[in-house]
């Protein structure tokens, strides 16, 4: 069972709940208990040996939760990095921000205990399923599942440091009742170029991990994106056909995994052969045969009906008849000379054509499919390549209902990759700071009905990257393609703001203190916050980024770590109870914009636990501020 398996169910074996001071007088957590003053046990959902899963309920906002209890070292040196392996797998997901990945929301350091909260995974493994029944599923749901769990790999390959999950198998993908999947233990998954967590003994399943990864130890420096191709084609051929790895005993009494892998149509003629043909290269043993990208696997995963004998038959049909035609077109050629500046003429006015349809065209996508504006302006970019315009439309599309929705945002990063806009194009740095502004104030602002902990910072995070870009395209360009002067200040603290997260992770791993980052990220906010209050109202940022940045100052004042990081940065008391005002008076102007339903649906949830937030900033100002403990750990005496 995963370490971060936070489902439903009990591990195997059967684990029975235990209560206060079980576990031969160690454990204190028991139903009825309170963690952290806020989350009350209701039931224990797992067990291991080091640690044991509570399903828990938030006492204010009524929201359930799994919380991973990281038992006291009693085990000697291996004990203590096992424990330090939970920990360290917790604060890497606490990094990863993706529909399909729990989200680690806190983690608690009671000195002797440590507690991990995390998302609450309702919901049954597909190897559970699969073991239950005896029966391969339904080619068109293992599709589905496999294009799900594309886009999650291909989020965490597309990371900065690259991120190799190398553990997917049916047993780490769990189904929930509304029909997707999520990815369960990130235990073995590495960071390209980083030193690899945990305790080295695990390097892969047997049957499911890729030949070369199980022969080199696992070691992280040899990590790949093709080792997660690998894997999700195995896994995928043992959804579609039920077959899965089994361990045999050899004659002399040494005990490995097979797992015969044939041809899926071997086991079910009626199987697809275009998605027979991706699991093949899919599950080569060379890395060099398999696809190279799990994005190009998904893409023949979408359309594997084009790979099928019929299909090509039709398509060789159709080249000998463009090949007649060409024949005769040749004929014409020196007419099609004569035309060739007209027909630049027509695709230039197809362009304009493709752009005032797409400004008249429904915005409305309610089905969460693109809509046919989406549609058009994305024509209007295969048509004018290299144009900002189209895509600085599609950006106001996405803001009209204030979401970035996961969907929305998937389909402008595989635009942008396959036809990014020119650089050179003069809009292109304001391009860059309304991406920006979209990811800071819209990126899955309604997921599961808000967020907690970090999630703004982390949700923030995606933006950093658009306004840096912006900043550096302005400073490379003369007066007339840079940014305005207001915008440009404004790119800087956001970038400030959005990038603190991930500074101080990477301080944390370098093991440096993070003293600049803490007083970059208060002079950012302090500074826009104030703007947003004192600016006349039609001078101020769109609603979506005041809400935002009060999300934001919300957590890091009612957070006791984030707010003694401050201190020790050197805030003072009074600075953090004005920061507070600012937050307060900026939510304040927000109140006719939020009464409206529209907006209510959008950002209640949001601001609810910004509020909940707020409620307690004063006090845990107050308690960081003056805890004689917490002075003397900034370097302070109690006499000061």
């Amino acid at each position: 069972m995963s370490s971060f398996a936070t489902h439903a169910h009990t591990d195997q074996g059967g684990s029975k709940p235990q209560g206060a001071g079980s576990a031969g007088g160690t454990h204190t957590t028991g139903i009825g208990s309170i963690v952290d003053g806020k989350y009350r046990i209701i039931a224990q959902i797992g067990a291991g040996g080091m640690s044991c899963v509570w399903l828990a309920q938030d006492e204010r906002l009524h929201k359930l939760w799994a919380i991973k209890e990281i038992r006291p070292n009693e085990l000697g040196v291996r004990g203590a990095l096992m424990r330090q392996a939970l920990i360290d797998e917790a604060d890497f997901l606490k990094r990863l921000d993706h529909p399909a990945i729990p989200r680690v929301v806190d983690i608690i350091d009671t000195g002797r205990t440590t507690y991990v909260v995390m998302d609450y995974v309702e919901g049954r493994s597909l190897a559970q399923i699969l073991d239950e029944t005896r029966q391969p599923f339904l080619q068109e749901q293992v599709i589905a599942w496999g294009l799900q769990l594309c886009d999650v790999l291909s989020y965490l390959h597309s990371r900065s440091p690259q991120v190799i999950y190398r553990d997917l198998k049916p047993s780490n993908v769990m189904l929930r009742e509304d029909g997707t999947v999520r990815l369960i233990d990130f235990g073995i998954a590495v960071e390209v170029g980083v030193a690899a967590r945990g305790l080295g003994g695990r390097v892969g399943t047997p049957g499911y991990a890729a030949p070369e990864q199980l022969a080199d130890g696992g070691l992280a420096s040899h990590a790949s994106p093709t080792m997660d191709v690998y894997a999700l084609g195995a896994t995928l051929y043992s959804l579609v056909s039920g077959h899965v790895p089994r361990r045999v005993e050899d004659g002399d009494g040494k005990v490995r995994t097979v797992f015969g892998m044939r041809p899926i149509r071997e086991w079910n003629p009626r199987l697809s052969q275009g998605l027979e043909r991706i699991l093949l290269r899919a599950t080569q043993p060379d890395p060099a045969d398999r696809y190279p990208t799990i994005e190009e696997m998904r893409y023949d995963l979408e359309h594997h009906e084009w790979l099928t004998d019929a299909w090509r038959e039709g398509q060789r049909h159709k080249v000998v008849v463009f090949r007649r035609w060409l024949v005769a077109s040749l004929a014409c050629a020196l007419v099609g000379a004569a035309c060739l500046a007209s027909g630049i003429l027509l695709r230039q006015v197809s362009y304009e054509e493709l752009m005032r349809a797409a400004a008249l065209a429904s915005s409305n996508d309610a089905t969460g499919r693109e809509s046919p504006a989406e549609t058009l302006y994305a024509r209007a970019i295969d048509v004018g390549p290299g144009r900002v315009e189209p895509f600085a439309r599609m950006v106001s599309l996405f803001e009209e209902d204030y979401r970035f929705s996961g969907e929305e945002e998937r389909r402008m990063r595989a635009l942008l990759a396959k036809r990014p806009p020119s650089q050179s194009d003069p809009h292109y740095a304001e391009f860059c700071y309304a991406m920006g502004v979209c990811y800071l104030s819209y990126y899955r602002i309604d997921r599961d009905g808000g967020s907690v902990g970090n999630a703004a910072l982390q949700s923030a995070e995606f933006a950093q990257p658009w306004f840096a870009r912006a900043i550096a395209v302005s400073d490379e360009r003369g007066q007339g393609d840079a940014l305005s002067p207001n915008d440009r200040q404004t790119a800087e603290a956001y970038e400030r703001i959005s990038g603190f997260y991930g500074r101080v992770t990477r301080s944390g791993i370098e093991g440096r203190p993070a003293t600049e980052e803490y007083t970059a990220l208060w002079n950012a906010l302090c500074s826009s916050l104030r703007q947003e209050v004192e600016l006349p109202e039609g001078e101020r940022s769109v609603e979506g980024v005041r809400a935002r940045l009060c999300q934001i100052a919300a957590e890091v004042l009612g957070s006791p770590s984030y707010l003694s990081g401050f201190a020790r940065a050197g805030v003072q008391e009074e600075q953090a109870l004005e920061l507070l005002a600012l937050c307060q008076g900026c939510l304040g102007d927000l109140d006719d914009f939020l009464s409206a339903p529209e907006h209510a649906v959008v950002y209640g949830p949001m601001l609810r636990e910004t509020d909940s937030c707020l409620e307690v900033a004063q006090k845990n100002i107050a308690n960081v501020y003056h805890n004689p403990v917490a002075r003397m750990d900034w370097g302070e005496s109690e006499d000061d």
